[in-house]
């Protein structure tokens, strides 16, 4: 058995979620972590003329649908709808909203002289990385969106008053820039050196837009300038993220744990500075998978009778913090698509060219599964060196199903909660209330009794003591 340290500001634990009552633990969603490049992936794009014709149609088809988002919609939340990375031809709602991607992919391959760009994407002599394939589609940018907006003002007199794009960078041009991308590559300048020179691009225009906004001299940011730089400056950039956060991986929650309570640091940023406390718990001891497991309830189904709840053997991992992110391959493992759109949207074209990962991936589904699921597994557990004073264990729970928002709830049996350590600052009433409700319920139980400590600094060292009751 080996305990584990899990800090709560002491709101969370009684009056605004009573989680000590409920005896209930909360998972976030990678989003909702303190970590902005919580379950960063280091995606690589790199394949033949087939997958860069599909990710250019994508790229169409989802800055399609943010531009008749913007549209539409009257409010900041826009962007929660704009691009939709699962959304492909098939299954685009209505027949006029498929001619109009169909006129779209014609605008850009055929009369802008497009049809190209996916042949020189796959002559590179090096696979491209998130800032590259930005700098790259930031390139083409503004002659997709020229193709968009000119589309949609030829179908309705809605889009009339839309802005047109001025100065759209011609083919040929873009050409040009990928042969000196390609000589950049082949003179074997170092990957990350090319990486971090295209990551200055999106932050200059950025840059760009709050300078004009800060000349204008306005007191707020209008919600058409935010449209705008949305579809005309940042779409690039947040394409990248939404297609690297859903088609690889299911979304997952993470549940926090520490090997330790004596870190001043995790206090004051978890336990309300000092104010909350850390609940240790009893796990059980380590298996070839997991660092330690802990059995917790979720909701499993549902029947007549209202929800069902079943028992989870959930594994812990030790965060890695030695380790760089993992490299994935985003056109061999876009798991989160149903093997016959992986095969007809993107190993293959409307033309009837197929790309040679076609045949790969259905030769041996299981490898392909295995090294998935050891990727989900390295993304989910490893951290950035600057977190490692936090010594944290994890538990990770995919959302297969997509059933669960941002928050996962999930149960503990009373005998899992080995002792509740309160913080220096913690009140005595937060301390009474706390230990009453966990006395009441053990008179119930047939648990271990849970015991009490506090936290003390005796002039040297930072350390837990039990309280005798």
């Amino acid at each position: 058995m080996t305990i584990v340290y899990r800090f709560r500001p002491m709101d969370y634990l009684l009056d605004k979620h009573h989680e000590i009552e409920k005896q209930e633990l909360v998972l976030s969603s990678p989003r909702n972590l303190n970590d902005p490049i919580e379950g960063y992936q280091d995606v690589y794009w790199e394949g033949d003329e087939v997958l860069w014709k599909n990710l250019l149609r994508h790229y169409l088809l989802n800055l399609l649908w943010a531009s008749h988002t913007c549209a539409i919609w009257d409010d900041d939340t826009f962007e929660e709808h704009a691009i939709q990375p699962m959304r492909t031809r098939e299954d685009i709602p209505s027949d006029d909203f498929r001619n109009l991607y169909d006129s779209v992919c014609q605008a850009f391959f055929d009369e802008r002289g497009f049809s190209t760009i996916a042949s020189s994407l796959a002559s590179l002599p090096r696979s491209l990385k998130r800032d590259s394939l930005q700098l790259v589609l930031s390139f083409i940018h503004r002659s997709a969106l020229a193709s968009v907006l000119e589309t949609l003002r030829d179908s309705s007199e809605f889009f009339k008053t839309w802005p047109t794009v001025t100065n759209p960078t011609s083919s040929d041009t873009t050409v040009t820039m990928l042969y000196s991308l390609s000589d950049m590559m082949a003179d074997g300048d170092e990957p990350q050196a090319l990486e971090s020179i295209a990551s200055i691009f999106g932050t200059f225009k950025s840059s760009v837009t709050l300078s004009q906004a800060l000349q204008g001299e306005v007191d707020e940011i209008e919600l058409s300038t935010i449209k705008a730089h949305f579809l005309f400056v940042s779409f690039p950039s947040r394409y990248i993220a939404n297609i690297c956060d859903s088609l690889i991986h299911p979304n997952w929650h993470t549940l926090c744990f520490s090997k330790e309570c004596t870190s001043l640091s995790m206090w004051a940023g978890y336990a309300d500075e000092h104010r909350g406390a850390a609940l240790m718990f009893r796990t059980d001891s380590q298996s070839d998978k997991a660092w330690a497991e802990l059995k917790v309830n979720e909701q499993t189904g549902s029947s007549g009778s209202g929800p069902t709840n079943g028992e989870i053997r959930a594994p812990l991992h030790a965060v890695d913090y030695e380790s760089p992110p993992p490299e994935v391959d985003f056109f061999r493992f876009l798991g989160q698509l149903p093997a016959p759109t992986i095969i007809s949207e993107w190993y293959s074209t409307p033309d009837g060219k197929e790309s040679q990962l076609a045949d790969e991936f259905l030769e041996d589904k299981e490898s392909w599964r295995e090294d998935l699921w050891n990727h989900f597994s390295s993304m989910s557990t490893t951290k950035l060196g600057q977190w490692k004073h936090e010594e944290e264990i994890r538990m990770v729970l995919p959302d297969l199903l997509g059933s669960h928002g941002s928050l996962r709830k999930v149960t503990y049996d009373l005998s899992q909660l080995a002792g509740v350590v309160f913080g220096l600052r913690t009140s005595l009433e937060n301390r009474f209330e706390v230990m009453r409700i966990l006395n009441n319920k053990m008179q119930d139980s047939d648990s271990p009794p849970v015991d009490f400590y506090e936290m003390v600094f005796d002039g040297k060292n930072f350390r837990k003591v039990k309280i005798v009751v």
